[in-house]
């Protein structure tokens, strides 16, 4: 009986779940954050306005402002009467700081109301909130806890608070308070004959968070399945005791309830065949335990299954860990064994049912990947080979296989290549295919190396060999491409003592530094390219605060730097020919951490502290400022046109905006950390990031496309530079490792390792024969090719 039940549950959760970690995951949604947001504030103020609590609402969104802000607590009976848990927000928020935040938090939330049918026997609707708890704190120790501890659940069981605020409106308020927890709320609610089963989820400090409706059923209607399941099994005994001479007193005192339910159900078999509609009529079927017994298992079960998809995708898209699929799906089909007997049609049916259960499962994961490869698809073959990974544990390898052929499909269609059929077509793949290419074939080796030759299709047979016969090509491409470049060895070293060197730039003659004496002066050096002799120029005094932040002008003839005071900050403009400060900007309140100049016919500058500000640098005017960026902006560049302003901030993303109307053309995000660099090709064509999230993205500037990603610092990125041809990428990060990258191809040409300290700042020379770098400790090194292209 229950199979069925299962059956439709897993077919009507599956779409209805597809969409809404979709929108949950906000590592892979903040692309379309924004709109989401909208609708979900629309949603949220209908359903707000039909339990007419704005206010109360808008007071209480300020109450946790103020509480966020270690406050002491509050224990006034708005706050109580909003507030729809038993513990108080500074009391989770406290229990959470540190390394468990990034646990998934799983609530149950039980019904507020009673079972009519089980009035009699006294049952409150905590019993079914125990029950379900128990069973998925089983589930989740077993299945969880014990086999992964990076993939951590908790769940928080008994916390729900009946009393309180129910629905949408609870989630608006647990969400604005626990937004910073990755979040599960599992709940159920009586409405009329039926049960809803509803979700509601975000991640670790998501923009937004999904609620919905995913499952509803008849209860009644459920119950009264599991009574003809009884009566099924005691018709049988009753034929037993029949034959043992029983009278029909005692097969009604055996039978109890079940024999009163017999005769309903035979009354109804009558008039079925007498053409009577029973749809129509009512049945005062006798419920007991069992049936509420079944009812609690139902339930149980479903919460597990959301519990699991939805933790097993919350750490395939956020974290990278395989699903758990394998290790849960079993144990939870045997657990629907125990309520039938062991005949060998429940057996064959049973087995049936987990299939469908395991299709059921790998299909929703194989939509969720699907519906993301529709707009982000960079990473998607990976996280197939993921999933791949899980499902080869499984008795049936179709399933690992299908997820194969889908990552190796995906990667083609990304890199625009064909199925290779001949020798050309192999080498025409190999000559096209970047680092992260190259990463990817060798997880799909590993991948591939754990199945049998014999179980495999006859595609999956197809791609071992492409993938082997790249491979052996590997070490023969990536060898002429090393030798075909400058391979850049350690020229000199400058330690300039107790100095901070904010910016370098490379000449004819010579190089410039720009370094800190003190927090309010600046210095320049001109460094003698041949032998490393540094001589000082100018020092730039007239700062009245820390010197926060330093840009020099492509041609080397301005420098603007930052200061920052108690009360305001400041922009300073400098002629670096005579070292003359040419005139101070005011407009900003907040640290300003970020300058871009752009030296054309009327150069103008760009700054950015939380907003940005342009200003023409003749006359020393405002003319735009920008909004739009959540936290700091770290840093800004300009395109050669003079046309587009790109800026990277703390919030995560990059903003592209037209300069002429002042309009937002982009809003990329994919980074997990603040973005701390941008750069331009010369072409406008690709925008180049780095965050410290230890990766470096390359980005269609026109389209916003993410075109692929570039990793292999072991730490956060602080500097990138582009040669004059913007054939080079040069990346420095915090632990003092230098990359130098082929920007067509995404190969890592060579890794540089002299500093100690985070690199913070480069320069490439336009020759292409000296690159510079500074770390935080002062130090300046001189790199130089051992081996000049001819």
């Amino acid at each position: 009986m229950m199979q069925q039940w299962l059956g439709l549950f897993v077919e009507v959760t599956k779409p209805v779940l597809t969409t809404l970690v979709y929108t949950g995951i906000n590592s892979w949604l903040e692309a379309f954050q924004e709109e989401i947001k909208d609708r979900q504030k629309d949603q949220a103020k209908r359903v707000l306005d039909s339990f007419t609590v704005n206010e109360e609402i808008t007071n209480y969104k300020q109450v946790a402002l103020k509480t966020s802000k270690n406050s002491p607590p509050l224990n006034s009976k708005k706050y109580s009467e909003l507030w729809p848990l038993r513990l108080s927000s500074e009391q989770l928020l406290k229990n959470y700081s540190g390394f468990n935040s990034n646990s998934l938090k799983i609530l149950v939330a039980p019904p507020k109301k009673k079972l009519g049918e089980f009035s009699h026997l006294d049952l409150e609707t905590r019993d079914i909130e125990q029950r379900i708890s128990q069973g998925l704190r089983d589930f989740l120790q077993k299945n969880y806890l014990l086999h992964d501890p990076s993939k951590t659940t908790e769940l928080l069981s008994g916390l729900w608070n009946n009393s309180n605020f129910y629905g949408e409106a609870s989630i608006k308020v647990l969400f604005d308070i626990l937004q910073s927890l990755p979040t599960i709320v599992l709940y159920t609610e009586i409405e009329g004959n039926e049960i809803a089963f509803y979700l509601a989820y975000w991640g670790k400090n998501s923009q937004t968070y999904s609620y919905e409706k995913i499952f509803k059923f008849n209860y009644k209607a459920f119950l009264e399945e599991s009574v003809k399941a009884r009566v099924a099994n005691w018709k049988a005994i009753r034929n037993q005791l029949l034959t043992l001479g029983k009278s029909k007193e005692d097969i009604q005192r055996l039978g109890g309830n079940c024999e009163f339910n017999l005769s309903l159900i035979e009354e109804a078999q009558v008039l079925q065949q007498a053409g009577i509609d029973i749809e129509k009529l009512t049945f005062p079927y006798q419920f007991d335990q069992q049936d509420f017994d079944s009812l609690c298992q139902f339930l149980t079960i479903c919460n597990c299954l959301v519990a699991g998809w939805v933790a097993d995708i919350h750490y395939l898209i956020n974290e990278d860990i395989p699903p758990h699929l394998p290790i849960w799906l079993p144990p939870l089909g045997e657990v629907l064994c125990q309520e039938f007997t062991n005949s060998s049609e429940t057996q064959q049916a049973n087995s049936q049912f987990q299939q469908a259960i395991f299709r059921g499962t790998v299909s929703l994961y194989q939509d969720v990947l699907t519906v993301l490869a529709n707009e982000s698809s960079q990473d998607i073959p990976e996280l197939s080979l993921k999933l791949a990974e899980s499902l080869m544990h499984l008795a049936d390898s179709n399933y690992a296989i299908a997820q194969i052929e889908y990552s190796f499909d995906c990667w083609r269609q990304q890199r625009q290549l064909s199925f290779p059929k001949t020798v050309e077509d192999l080498e025409a793949m190999s000559s096209s295919l970047s680092q992260k290419d190259w990463q990817y074939l060798d997880k799909l080796k590993r991948c591939l190396s754990t199945f049998k030759e014999e179980e495999e299709a006859e595609k999956i047979t197809s791609i071992r060999e492409i993938v082997n016969n790249l491979n052996q090509k590997a070490s023969t491409s990536i060898t002429i491409v090393t030798e075909s470049q400058n391979n850049f060895q350690l020229h000199h070293t400058v330690t300039i003592v107790a100095e901070k060197v904010f910016s370098l730039g490379i000449h004819s003659n010579g190089n410039q530094l720009i370094g800190q004496r003190q927090n309010n002066t600046l210095k320049l050096w001109h460094l003698e390219a041949n032998n490393g002799h540094l001589s000082p120029s100018h020092e730039l005094r007239g700062h009245s605060g820390k010197i926060q932040a330093v840009n020099l002008c492509r041609e080397g003839k301005l420098l603007a730097s930052s200061d920052t005071t108690d009360k305001r900050s400041y922009i300073k403009i400098w002629h670096l020919t005579t070292g003359k400060l040419m005139r101070t900007l005011f407009g900003h309140r907040q640290p300003i951490e970020a300058i871009a100049i752009h030296h054309g016919f009327c150069p103008f500058l760009a700054s950015g502290s939380h907003k940005i500000k342009l200003w023409d640098i003749n006359t020393g005017e405002s003319w735009l400022t920008l909004f739009g960026h959540k936290e700091k902006v770290h840093c800004l560049a300009i395109s050669n046109d003079g046309q587009t302003l790109i800026s990277g901030s703390q919030d995560k993303t990059i903003r592209i905006w037209n300069l002429k109307t002042g309009d937002l053309l982009q809003t990329l995000r994919g980074h997990q950390d603040s973005v701390n660099s941008v750069v331009v090709t010369d072409d406008g064509q690709t925008l180049v990031s780095g965050s410290k999230d230890k990766t470096i993205k390359l980005w269609n500037l026109k389209t916003g496309k993410l075109l692929y990603t570039l990793t292999g610092h072991e730490e956060g990125l602080q500097a990138l530079t582009l040669d004059d041809q913007s054939q080079y990428l040069i990346s420095g990060c915090e632990a003092g490792m230098i990359h130098l990258w082929d920007i067509q191809t995404g190969k890592l040409l060579q890794s540089l390792k002299g500093h100690e300290k985070g690199i913070r700042a480069l320069a490439f020379s336009p020759d292409r024969q000296r690159l510079i770098s500074s770390c935080q400790a002062g130090m300046v090194q001189i790199w130089k090719p051992s081996i000049v292209n001819k």
